[in-house]
């Protein structure tokens, strides 16, 4: 399965097809956006594994994604600095940046740097027939046969209530509630489209259906302890 990787850079050349698609032939599927509000956009539609960011942005700092960023996600992080700009590789590093990078950078020099990290992200496989169960302050949510689905700020707030009760479900109204709390999230995070999003994620992550049930009229039960989950075909 290819690393989904998103460039956020006001650099054309960063954008172009010239610098994309040696990527892609290295094993990422990559897009590019110019704005911080693009990705913002980008980033509640989809899951990416690592996020660049340049520390120059028209419409927002760097620094301010990164913070955003990592407040909310355990996603790698790489972050583009100019010589000679204020905000430097110390900074990005203490705003959660996991490396930083100096511009120009080249693609070769980048693809590297995507490889070595997405390789330090991925959790080392356990072994298969274990439960459900989370891992890493619950920022990722593990499957029986070893595989693991990294969660986002809200996944991972809905899906520790829903943990807190394993044997009654919890209505949609208290789930809508916990949403509210997220006040940073975008609106787009609506509890209905949450769900399909993070039963597509964790299929498409781990081969397996996500052990949550909708009890019509009651709400949702999550079940952990579930001993026979149907693996998916792959």
């Amino acid at each position: 399965m290819k690393r989904q990787v998103i460039i956020v850079t006001a650099d054309a050349g960063l954008r172009g097809t010239s610098a994309l698609a040696p990527l892609h032939e290295s094993g990422f599927a990559a897009t590019a956006v110019a704005t911080a509000a693009e990705f913002y956009r980008a980033w509640a539609g989809q899951l990416f594994d690592v996020v660049v960011v340049d520390t120059n942005l028209v419409d927002e700092p760097g620094l301010s994604v990164v913070r955003r960023l990592r407040s909310q996600s355990s996603a790698g992080i790489v972050l583009l600095t100019g010589i000679g700009a204020r905000e430097g590789p110390l900074e990005g590093l203490h705003a959660g940046a996991d490396m930083c990078l100096p511009k120009p950078v080249g693609i070769e020099l980048l693809a590297a740097a995507l490889a070595r990290l997405t390789a330090r992200l991925d959790p080392d496989p356990l072994p298969a027939d274990r439960a459900w169960h989370f891992a890493a302050d619950d920022w990722q949510l593990w499957a029986p046969n070893g595989r693991v689905a990294p969660l986002s700020f809200v996944e991972r707030l809905v899906l520790r209530h829903l943990a807190g009760s394993p044997e009654m479900p919890v209505s949609k109204e208290h789930l809508l509630r916990v949403l509210e709390t997220a006040s940073h999230e975008p609106r787009s995070a609506r509890l209905d489209l949450l769900i399909h999003r993070l039963r597509r994620k964790v299929e498409q992550r781990t081969g397996f259906e996500l052990p949550l049930t909708y009890m019509r009229g009651i709400g949702y039960l999550l079940d952990l302890e579930k001993a026979a989950p149907r693996q998916l075909s792959r």
